[in-house]
């Protein structure tokens, strides 16, 4: 989270602006998460791919913002499938997907 010192400001109109940039900064799923954006290519159809995600964690969210191309995806989530070192992906055919792959935090400092 962005800390800003709207206190400090003297100015009323420029303070209850910064004020709006931080309840912004407070609700925005990326700044309050720990998200990285990813494209990965399939050349062929993949049953249960393990893509490396090299995250350090193991994510719990993906907001998938594009697929090109012939097959269709399916993110395998499960604990067992899903951890600290990759992804399990299945695809019918060869396409691209972009994601932003991570984990929301509600309560992240």
């Amino acid at each position: 989270m962005i800390k800003l010192f709207i206190k400090e400001i003297v100015e009323r109109f420029t303070q209850e602006n910064f004020d709006k940039i931080q309840k912004f900064f407070n609700e925005d799923p990326f700044i309050k998460g720990q998200f990285k954006h990813f494209e990965i290519t399939f050349t062929q159809a993949e049953t249960n791919f393990k893509f490396p995600h090299q995250l350090g964690f193991q994510p719990k969210d993906v907001i998938q913002t594009s697929l090109t191309g012939a097959g269709s995806l399916t993110w395998n989530y499960s604990s067992i499938n899903w951890d600290a070192t990759n992804l399990d992906i299945t695809v019918t055919d060869a396409c691209v997907v972009r994601a932003y792959i991570g984990r929301y935090a509600e309560n992240r400092l």
